[in-house]
């Protein structure tokens, strides 16, 4: 047993010294041969093939296809988009028994080929709209302190009278001085309307910036001095169409402008004269109806009547701009009623020519548009749902003279104007410009779409088949 144990003890010894020979890093002694690494990693694989490159040509030919027709589609026919994205579905395991019909088993097999570049696409242009949506909210806060509000507006006022009423500085302020001498140096003399509260208005409308104040004010006074405003008697033959009504809660004038009626009934040729009346009432309900402590107006702008296939934008346009541009923070609110859906639409372009802090004072009431009425103002007229017996309601009316109905291309209504007063810088005379809703435009979208949809299916006819493309060709 010891010469066992002996054996044991000598046999394990030289056993124990080889084992703490050894590296106690885990790396090898010697460097790696490229054989080696060429077992590892074969260099085949690192290098793309002929079939990969080929598949990586394919889906990016795909995506700038869809790309394409993506854009197209927002453009002019948005339906296309939509039912290639819808298409998608016929590719799931519920409607994979469509495949047995033979006149629809290429198609789900060329939209099965689609759905990767599709979805790519589609994932792309949902993080691009969200970062620029993102975006223009950032801008829209960065510009939102540069836009005067309404309590601005209303403390220019306050200041103004108490400045008239001796309660602040008389000192006039440095702006209001450089324009005097500036408009003294030039020799253009101020209207007896443009007091010290109607320039604080262009200069608050201004951003306090004197060159475009200087601008704005010699714009207004070259207007003023070629258009004319009618007077109160000349107004009388436009009172059917635009006329003020009571006030509002806030104790402001309110401003009625049937304007459906007037594009159902008034000949083309009167609308310039329509227009100018427009701008007349306005400008002498600031005169005489305002009050001090709120010198603004209240708009009611009446659409019912109003053709869906040829909207007034020209007239639209010109008489926005006019407004603006002559009468800065006059408004209060700008209530838009009984307007069709579709005219909705085509109203959104037009919101586009305001100003930001116009934009906040619009109000686009639908079907309960006779609620909103009652709260805001203190008489709603009889033909918008009111109980009003004001002489303006209950004055009687000439259908043979107004013919008022949707769409009405008659020119029933003869109206004997002064040829004497000049319209200045009204573009209401153009002709009407055409809705994109006509029929013309319509019948062009459906032809368009239906070569669109032709293509679609000839392009995955091919993909379903290309030898039957390469076997036609020469």
């Amino acid at each position: 047993m010891a010469s066992s144990s002996k054996n044991f003890q000598s046999s394990s010894k030289p056993g124990s010294d080889r084992k703490y020979q050894g590296a106690l890093v885990a790396s090898p002694a010697k460097a790696i041969s490229p054989k080696t690494v060429k077992q590892i990693v074969p260099g085949k694989h690192l290098i793309l093939s002929g079939e990969s490159t080929s598949h990586l040509a394919s889906f990016l030919v795909k995506v700038i296809a869809l790309e394409v027709v993506r854009r197209f589609s927002k453009a002019r026919c948005p339906f296309i988009w939509n039912s290639i994205q819808a298409l998608q579905v016929l590719g799931y395991p519920p409607f994979r028994w469509i495949q047995q019909w033979a006149p629809l088993k290429f198609i789900v097999q060329g939209i099965q080929k689609l759905s990767t570049p599709l979805l790519f696409l589609s994932v792309t242009t949902t993080l691009c709209d969200r970062s620029s949506k993102r975006n223009d909210e950032l801008g829209s806060n960065t510009e939102a302190p540069d836009v005067p509000s309404e309590s601005d507006e209303t403390a220019s006022t306050s200041g103004i009278r108490d400045v008239a009423d001796g309660t602040k500085d008389t000192e006039p302020d440095n702006w209001l001085i450089s324009l005097f001498k500036e408009l003294e140096k030039q020799g253009i003399t101020l209207p007896e309307r443009f007091n010290e509260d109607e320039l604080r208005r262009f200069y608050i409308a201004a951003n306090g910036d004197f060159s475009s104040l200087l601008s704005s004010v010699k714009k207004t006074i070259r207007w003023r001095e070629t258009f004319h405003i009618l007077t109160l008697h000349e107004l009388e033959k436009w009172s059917h169409l635009v006329f003020w009504h009571g006030f509002d809660t806030m104790l402001r004038p309110c401003l009625i402008v049937r304007l459906g009626l007037a594009c159902s009934s008034l000949a083309p040729s009167d609308r310039p004269r329509f227009g100018q009346a427009v701008v007349s009432q306005i400008d002498n309900g600031i005169v005489y109806l305002t009050n001090k402590e709120d010198p603004r107006i209240t708009v009611l702008l009446d659409c019912h009547g109003i053709s869906p296939f040829r909207f007034p934008m020209q007239m639209m346009r010109s008489f926005i701009t006019i407004v603006q541009e002559n009468y800065p923070n006059r408004l209060g609110v700008l209530f838009i009623v009984r307007l069709p859906p579709v005219v909705r639409v085509i109203a959104q372009t037009l919101i586009q020519v305001l100003k930001p802090s116009t934009k906040q004072k619009l109000r686009f009431e639908g079907e309960s548009y006779k609620k909103t009425l009652a709260e805001f103002l203190q008489i709603v007229p009889t033909f918008l749902g009111g109980k009003c017996s004001c002489p303006q309601c209950e004055k009687p009316r000439n259908i043979s003279v107004i013919q008022a109905g949707e769409g009405s291309k008659s020119q029933p209504r003869q109206i004997t104007i002064d040829d004497g007063s000049p319209v200045a810088s009204m573009n209401f005379d153009e002709a009407e410009l055409p809705s994109p809703y006509s029929c013309e435009n319509a019948i062009r979208a459906a032809i368009i779409g239906v070569l669109m949809l032709w293509v679609f299916i000839a392009f995955l006819a091919g993909m379903n088949d290309p030898e039957s493309i390469s076997s036609h060709a020469p």
